[in-house]
């Protein structure tokens, strides 16, 4: 599962609790909903690749994990 960032478009927002029950019942893990229109959560990629095609969403981003080194060890 891939944690993901949902922006909802601001022609939406009225609908934002109907739209969040959409993403979940096609199997977004629904983590937080904001009222200004951010959605946070977790899905498979078949379920990403199929949230894409709503058009309320303006922006699905993946978060991406990044591992830096503690100060001091050595360069890598």
């Amino acid at each position: 599962m891939k944690n993901i960032v949902i922006t909802i478009s601001d022609s939406y927002l009225y609908r934002l609790k109907t739209i969040a029950e959409i993403l979940r019942k096609e199997g977004l893990n629904i983590t937080n909903l904001y009222e200004f229109g951010v959605i946070t959560g977790n899905a498979e990629d078949r379920i990403i690749k199929k949230l894409h095609e709503h058009k309320e969403i303006v922006s699905l981003k993946e978060d991406k994990y990044v591992e830096i080194a503690p100060p001091g060890s050595a360069i890598q």
